[in-house]
């Protein structure tokens, strides 16, 4: 976004802010609880998730051609690299004699070794050697190698497909008006800090249902997160099946007799972006986060990866202890608060003691985003 554009947002953030009102939708809408446990409904999820552009992580964990990285997506093992060309590319990381994978964590390689049987790869997938190659004479034809998977960069961040017939990935199309104003933060070249995993007994949406209002902040995380942002206040807007929210800070109202020109937009928000169908974007002033949210083996477990990147030089230590310790807090908020309150919610849900949840006038992410789901699935909308 460029400054007029920020100050909007700040003039729209400071409004409501002192007026002590929140962007509402025209009415209520009843979720029946079944969207959270109906098995059929999870596994049409699931596979809307694994055809869906999936955002892995930040263009600076390849910075440089010969840079790998590994991730986990929907239980596929995915290694990405950047080869001479400049190119990402992407792979299952996943042998073609025995399926052990070929590469751990993140760093600087041309060459993966199997550990299992010492297959040799290059960082474009190609088989290169390894020991006993005269017993393999139909599986190392000419052109063997890891199975390539769409692959690109776009708006800053690394993007793959699951499925490696689908053919390349159109990012353009599938954030629409969103990608330039992604791209506009920068954050993708900005500094990985970490990525940390959460293993947990929740409905994947419900997973992402926490990061979707702020209405929660005065109870959930009165002595956290509720100290920094207003509860119950926070603007809405849409961009096809994305949204994006802003959370005003507490000292916001400090800038309202100061002149605009005056005004750190950054200092005073808080911007949250759901990129359909499954990744959370929390992005501020010193940090950029991203939930990577995945449905798991059932309607009532998901996995969650949390990373963090900063645009703090972190090759001052204690820059760097500062920052790790940002995201151990913003993270150990999440697991400790918004996650575990929402697995005994699951729970609940569970029991069918209720047969409806409510989402307020007052959560219009929520709405948003149930709706693009149940457009995306064909099912019929739900009643307000």
């Amino acid at each position: 976004m460029d400054r007029y554009e920020l100050i909007d947002l700040t003039r729209r953030a400071l409004k409501i802010a002192t007026d002590r009102t929140t962007d509402m939708t025209a009415s209520e809408r009843r979720q029946p609880a079944a969207a959270y446990t109906d098995r059929d409904r999870f596994d049409r999820e699931r596979e809307l998730v694994r055809c869906s552009p999936q955002l892995v992580g930040y263009r600076s964990e390849l910075p440089t051609p010969g840079t790998f990285c590994t991730k986990t997506v929907m239980d596929v093992p995915v290694l990405l690299t950047r080869a001479a060309d400049g190119q990402v590319r992407a792979f299952q990381n996943v042998c073609a004699h025995r399926q052990a994978p070929v590469a751990q964590g993140c760093g600087e390689a041309e060459r993966f070794v199997c550990p299992f049987h010492a297959w040799v790869y290059n960082n474009e997938g190609q088989y290169v050697g390894g020991p006993g190659r005269d017993g393999f004479p139909q599986t190392l034809k000419p052109g063997a190698g890891l199975t390539e998977l769409p692959a690109t960069e776009h708006s800053g961040f690394l993007w793959v497909g699951l499925d490696p017939a689908a053919g390349p990935l159109d990012i353009a199309g599938h954030l629409g008006d969103l990608g330039p104003e992604l791209e506009s933060w920068n954050i993708g070249n900005w500094a990985p800090i970490g990525e940390k995993v959460l293993d947990t007994q929740i409905n994947w949406k419900f997973a992402l249902d926490t990061f979707a209002e702020n209405y929660h902040f005065a109870s959930v995380h009165k002595d956290t997160f509720g100290l920094i942002a207003s509860s119950n206040c926070a603007l809405f807007d849409s961009f096809g099946p994305h949204h994006r929210l802003v959370f005003p800070l507490r000292h916001i109202t400090d800038i309202a007799e100061q002149p605009e020109e005056s005004w750190e937009p950054l200092h005073n928000l808080v911007v949250i972006y759901a990129l359909y169908p499954n990744i959370v974007l929390s992005a501020t002033v010193a940090n950029g986060e991203v939930f990577r949210v995945y449905p798991g083996r059932e309607p009532g477990h998901s996995v969650t990866y949390h990373q963090n990147a900063t645009p703090m030089d972190l090759s001052d230590e204690a820059t760097r202890k500062g920052a790790g310790e940002i995201f151990e807090y913003a993270h150990a908020t999440v697991r400790d608060e918004d996650y575990r309150l929402a697995a005994e919610i699951q729970r609940a849900m569970a029991s069918g003691a209720r047969a409806e949840l409510v989402f307020g006038r007052n959560e219009p992410g929520l709405h948003h985003r149930h709706l693009a789901f149940d457009e995306a699935l064909g099912d019929p909308l739900l009643h307000d």
